[in-house]
């Protein structure tokens, strides 16, 4: 609270010194509601104003180096917008609560802040929405901006950090272990779908426009420490984590292409190659009301994630034609045809699975699959399969998996 005390006196005196100089004041106060994308404002004596095309005769050394990043969201500011997202960047590792410029537009503020905030979801106590209030005479403007807030106690915050930080860091810990970037991924990706469940309270809130809780269920903070997230949270921890694993990780919205509702998941660059990556719906609840861990969406090109999901087109993306690291690739479990043998071969590695998951070039070969193992059932011609057999088909209808109860 100091600190946002502090920054509200500094720009009263500067308010209160012009009107000492016999100049006017113009006050306009506008709040931005990401949900509705839109801005409310409220206003005395609003006319036109003279923006001058500064923020700060100060340097603002950042730690920030997302200019490195091909995909950042920084990459696409100009050299205005450049500057606050340093500023921003500069007073949140600051602890600041309360964010004052001088003489910037509304607009580049709001792209720079929401730059900030997909660049850096370690940022997890500062949220998407924000108050912007202007004091304005003449020529010269003093912008203050108060977003919402995990907590106006800045003890609190770091004590948020910690936990964050422990949390991920004993993760990564882990992750290093591993042999190669493949199981770095997979022990990342596996934890989260383990160690996470999806906060359907929250995503109806969002459905009836309310803002409660929206602060946790959204964030990486809300996936890694509380273990209760929507997507963008999944997200965000999965490219915070991927980030300290020094792989460059984005978020990229849309939606389902069967739904008009809002998703979030991730592309990452491995080994020169782009793949998208969906943690949420890799942790589904089953109609039985089971939680079943699933690796369709573990490291998909292009052709496999618009199968099922279509990007919003707010941001750009590469074109994501790694095939190397993908779980089904990766374990020889993809399969360009339908043939018995493939399926017997997978059976018999390991004959004291319970399950047996194989991927298809298209889902023509899905539904020869199910005709011939499970209609016909050659299933039960593999020597120790003798039991109850269900299976399922993924959403792309690509993948089937088949369960096996010898009991």
């Amino acid at each position: 609270m100091a600190i946002k005390r502090a920054v509200k006196m500094a720009a009263a005196f500067v308010a209160l010194s012009l009107l000492i100089s016999g100049c006017s004041i113009e006050f306009i106060e506008k709040s931005f509601d990401d949900n509705n994308k839109k801005y409310s404002s409220v206003s005395r004596s609003e006319t036109s104003r003279k923006t001058s095309k500064s923020i700060s005769e100060k340097s603002y050394v950042v730690t920030d180096t997302k200019e490195r990043q091909e995909y950042s969201m920084k990459k696409n500011l100009n050299e205005l917008q450049t500057e606050i997202y340093n500023r921003i960047v500069y007073d949140i590792e600051d602890y600041a609560l309360y964010f004052t410029f001088e003489n910037i537009e509304q607009e580049d503020f709001k792209n720079a802040y929401y730059a900030v905030l997909e660049d850096h979801p370690e940022f997890f106590w500062i949220g998407k929405n924000f108050r912007y209030h202007m004091k304005t005479v003449g020529d010269y403007t003093v912008v203050n901006v108060d977003p919402d807030l995990m907590s106006e106690d800045v003890n609190v915050i770091k004590g948020y950090k910690e936990k964050f930080e422990r949390v991920a860091n004993n993760i990564i810990t882990e992750a290093k272990k591993k042999e190669n970037t493949y199981e770095k991924v997979l022990y990342v990706h596996d934890y989260i779908v383990d160690h996470t469940d999806y906060d359907s309270e929250t995503l109806d809130l969002i459905k009836n426009d309310e803002n409660e809780g929206l602060l946790n269920a959204s964030t990486a903070y809300g996936c890694l420490v509380k273990g209760k997230a929507i997507c963008s949270g999944y997200s965000a921890a999965f490219q915070y984590l991927m980030e300290m694993l020094d792989i460059d990780c984005y978020r990229v919205s849309g939606t389902r292409v069967s739904e008009s509702g809002p998703h979030q998941w991730n592309f990452l660059l491995l080994d020169g190659e782009y793949y998208y990556i969906d943690c949420t719906w890799d942790d589904p609840i089953t109609s039985d009301g089971q939680k079943r861990k699933t690796y369709e969406y573990f490291l998909i090109s292009d052709g496999d994630i618009f199968l099922t999901h279509k990007l919003d087109g707010e941001r750009e993306v590469p074109q994501c034609a790694g095939r190397r690291y993908n779980y089904y690739v990766y374990n020889d479990l993809f399969f360009d045809e339908y043939d018995f043998r493939y399926i017997e071969e997978v059976a018999l590695r390991d004959p004291l699975s319970n399950i047996i998951t194989v991927k298809f070039r298209s889902s023509e070969y899905l539904r020869e699959a199910v005709e011939d193992l499970m209609t016909n059932q050659m299933i039960f011609t593999i020597p120790h399969i003798k039991g109850n057999v269900s299976y399922s088909e993924s959403a792309s209808e690509c993948i089937l998996t088949i369960r096996i109860n010898n009991s």
